[in-house]
Order: C-alpha cells, then sequence, then structure tokens
C-alpha cells in the first residue's frame, strides 16, 4: 500500500493538536477545563453518550481511531488530487 504524505500531515497536526488540549486539561485550574477534550474527539460523544465519560486512555483510544480515520481521508484526497493531475 502506498504511503500518503498528505494523510501523515494531516494526522500529524491532529495529534499535535490533541495533545495540546490533553495537556491543557491536565494542567487547567477552572472550570469546565475537560470540555476542550471534547473537540478532538468529535464525533465520538454524541455517538457513545452513555459510555464516554473524562478518562484520559478513552481519550487517547478515541485520538487513535481518529487519526486512523482522517489518514484515510488524507490517502483518498491525495489519490483524488494525482488522478486529477494526470
Amino acid at each position: 500500500m502506498k504511503k500518503s504524505k498528505l494523510g501523515v500531515f494531516i494526522v500529524g497536526i491532529y495529534l499535535l493538536i490533541s495533545i495540546a488540549a490533553a495537556i491543557y486539561a491536565a494542567t487547567c485550574n477552572g472550570m469546565f477545563c475537560g470540555l476542550v477534550l471534547v473537540g478532538p474527539v468529535m464525533p465520538w460523544p454524541f455517538l457513545l453518550e452513555g459510555i464516554v465519560k473524562n478518562s484520559y486512555p478513552l481519550y487517547f483510544v478515541l485520538v487513535a481511531l481518529n487519526s486512523v480515520i482522517l489518514y484515510f481521508v488524507g490517502l483518498g484526497l491525495s489519490r483524488i488530487f494525482s488522478s486529477q493531475a494526470n
């Protein structure tokens, strides 16, 4: 399988944002600090409404799942762009 540079780039940006959100939520001292963790794991908080709690292991599992999905989105986009260039 061909490695997608666009997919790796998209996943890299996503992981940087997810890690920054986790660090912010862990070091924040105010109300609703954990709310910042909802953004990077969208749409899973709505689909798994009763299951998702404030849990960092579950957060990183959902981030990994979103990373795989975003990689394949990048792979698809790179294939579309390369087929249009030819």
